[in-house]
Formats: C-alpha cells, sequence, structure tokens
C-alpha cells in the first residue's frame, strides 16, 4: 500500500520539478561513464519508482528471468522484504530511468539529488558542471524506452541490489551558447543502453530505492 501512495506522489513532485525543463535535453553526450559505486547508506537520496505501463504479476517477473542467479536473488529479496514486488518494481525503474534521464540532460541538479546516492550524484553534477562551463546547451526527448530487463539481482547484509539493462531510442541535439547546433539531428533517433544498479535497506520503512551505480550497456 506505502508503494502505491508514494508512486502517486512521487508523479506529482517530478511535475514540479521538472516542468519547466522537460523537452529541452539532450543523447548525443552521454551519462558519466560508471557512476558508482558506493556502499548502501540508509540517509541515501532515494527514489520513488513510478509505475509505468501494464503491471506484470510477482510470479511472472521471477519465472521469466532466464538467468537463475537473478531469480534466485529476486526469490532471495522477497523472503528479506515481504512487501518487494518485482513486477511493480521493474516497471516503476522504467519510469524512473525516463525521469532521471530528463533530470540530467536538463541539468536539474535539485531533482537528481532527490534519486541518486552521493557518488552517483557527485559524478552527474560533476558532468553537468563541465557542460554548463562549456556554453552547450542539451535537447532532447525519449521516444521509446524499448526494453527494462533485470539482469542482477542480490541481497547484501540487509541491502537489496538489483541491476537493470536498458534501451531506449532518443532524439539528441547539442547547441552552442550561440544556439548553433553542434551536434545531433532533430530528424535523427539514435539508441541508447544503460545498465543502472537500485538499491534498498530491506529492514526500512521506506519503500523507495535509490540509483547507486550506472554504465554503459
Amino acid at each position: 500500500m506505502l508503494d502505491i501512495i508514494l508512486i502517486a506522489m512521487l508523479a506529482g513532485f517530478i511535475a514540479l520539478r521538472l516542468r519547466s525543463e522537460l523537452g529541452k535535453k539532450t543523447g548525443n553526450e552521454p551519462l558519466p561513464p560508471a557512476a558508482g559505486r558506493a556502499p548502501y547508506q540508509d540517509n541515501a537520496p532515494t527514489i520513488d519508482a513510478d509505475a509505468v505501463e501494464v503491471n506484470r504479476s510477482q510470479a511472472d517477473v521471477i519465472d521469466l528471468a532466464q538467468d537463475p542467479e537473478v531469480r534466485a536473488g529476486l526469490s532471495d529479496i522477497r523472503r528479506a522484504d515481504s512487501y518487494f514486488d518485482a513486477g511493480q518494481f521493474l516497471d516503476g525503474a522504467k519510469g524512473a530511468y525516463q525521469m532521471i534521464l530528463e533530470a540530467f540532460w536538463a541539468g536539474d541538479k535539485a531533482a537528481l539529488k532527490e534519486f541518486l546516492d552521493d557518488t552517483v550524484f557527485s559524478q552527474f553534477s560533476a558532468a553537468i558542471d563541465q557542460r554548463e562551463e562549456d556554453g552547450l546547451t542539451l535537447e532532447n526527448r525519449i521516444l521509446d524506452v524499448t526494453e527494462a530487463k533485470i539482469s542482477a539481482a542480490q541481497v547484501i547484509k540487509r541491502s537489496a541490489e538489483i541491476t537493470i539493462d536498458f534501451a531506449a531510442e532518443i532524439i539528441a541535439v547539442t547547441r552552442d551558447a550561440d544556439g548553433k547546433l553542434v551536434d545531433g539531428d532533430l530528424s535523427d533517433a539514435i539508441d541508447l543502453s544503460d545498465k543502472w544498479t537500485f538499491a534498498r535497506d530491506t529492514r526500512s520503512k521506506d519503500p523507495n530505492w535509490t540509483l547507486i551505480a550506472t554504465r554503459a550497456g
């Protein structure tokens, strides 16, 4: 029940945070390479997974995981946290992926800080600072997230960690300080692949997950 309530809260929060930023980003500039990973922290900034698309059942997601280690890892997380729902998590992570990319492309550090652990936030923030120093403006929009697949799952001490392989099609454009096109094409979609790891304290009453590591897929 808490997951459902916080999902609704996040939708409003994101709308307020990003209402002036969405649609003004890019994909030509990649995320910081291999961001993370830091030890799990109880007080780390958190990400509330926003549910999107068709809900998958808990059993379906676990059963459809081809890798036996992934199936075992998801089962371990379920045992550590009886409220964990793999289907809802996967759908929510897909929505979170879009939100984080949009905030990063927009240079919205305030929004990012809510979702990332300290190490990942520091690397994202440094990339934003460098972009601003170079006088570059990013324009980007996500056409479709074509894949969101759990590739690893485990429980380390009391921290549940799940890695997801994402694939997306995006429009990406970079402009200089004068507004001139530097890179990209508004009419040409490009493919984006990422591997992101989320973590959560299984003993915490807070159902939110934190992004603790990213790397190119």
